[in-house]
């Protein structure tokens, strides 16, 4: 994959700076693809390796293996790989691909330039025993550009929680796939959890309480039926009654102390710092599942 971003420009913002006796180049596709990422996490390496696969499993050519996985990961309406670059740049660094480059004066690279929230900046590069070659300013450029990967999507940040509460869980899922392990994972609807066996193969307070956030991201329906449900079966053996009045009041009463789900004051007073964090960026990231 050689495409270029492409050639040499001189882009009408840079008049201002007095620099147009510079020549100002787009970057190379070639040259930042090991960092690229889809919208939904997943990294450009994992995409080839997932078109091999669906080459094989479908019959599908290369070409057409890369269009599905583009739509499937958040790259829609486009018909080949290379109309997804420009996307992929954008989704990767948070800015468009016509907005970084390098630069050059004398056929020699001087530095690169790069533009956030409309202004332009640049850098002249001057490190001695760097040399400034194409490949070696393009990664250090691309060093800058990259914490906004911090800022990932809301749906990559659930799914980095999503695997660590399962890693501290150790149970009640199952990856589809079923040969990737845990650490492969790139989307969220890779991994199917049992909420019986995630919920009642809990071991202590802390693990129950996490267990029930878990599930209830999932599937709150299911979670919430289910756990209505165990808590009327243990609420009939205690009291070893069959039936109930509803309409009666102390009889809806004495049924209610039978429920018992995880409570906010249980996770604030029982879970410890790193639990904490893992239900933390559940919450925050959470955008259904």
């Amino acid at each position: 994959m050689n495409s270029k971003i492409n050639t040499a420009v001189k882009p009408p913002y840079l008049k201002a700076e007095g620099r147009l006796e510079a020549t100002h180049h787009l970057t190379k596709f070639s040259l930042v693809e090991n960092v690229l990422i889809f919208p939904t996490g997943l990294t450009l390496e994992q995409a080839k390796d997932n078109a091999k696969e669906l080459e094989k499993e479908q019959s599908l050519s290369h070409a057409e293996a890369m269009k599905c996985i583009c739509w499937g990961n958040g790259i829609h309406s486009v018909q080949s790989f290379n109309e997804a670059l420009p996307q992929l740049v954008k989704s990767t660094f948070g800015i468009e691909h016509t907005e970084f480059g390098l630069y050059s004066n004398d056929n020699s690279y001087t530095g690169f330039w790069w533009v956030k929230a409309g202004k332009a900046k640049y850098t002249r590069v001057a490190i001695p025993g760097i040399e400034n070659t194409e490949k070696n300013l393009t990664g250090m450029l691309v060093e800058r550009l990259l914490p906004v990967r911090e800022d990932s999507p809301k749906q990559v940040k659930f799914l980095h929680a999503v695997k660590d509460c399962l890693i501290y869980l150790g149970r009640g899922y199952t990856l589809s796939p079923h040969r990737k392990n845990l650490s492969q994972v790139q989307d969220i609807y890779e991994i199917d959890i049992d909420i019986r066996k995630l919920i009642f193969d809990s071991k202590g307070s802390a693990d129950k309480l996490l267990s029930y956030a878990l599930a209830s991201c999932y599937n709150t329906r299911d979670t919430t039926e289910l756990m209505m449900s165990q808590s009327l079966a243990d609420k009939s053996e205690s009291l070893e009654i069959t039936k109930i009045d509803l309409a009666n009041k102390y009889e809806r009463e004495e049924l209610a102390r039978g429920f018992r789900s995880p409570q906010f004051g249980d996770m604030c007073m029982q879970l410890d710092d790193a639990q904490k964090d893992i239900l933390k960026r559940l919450l925050e990231n959470y955008q259904g599942w």
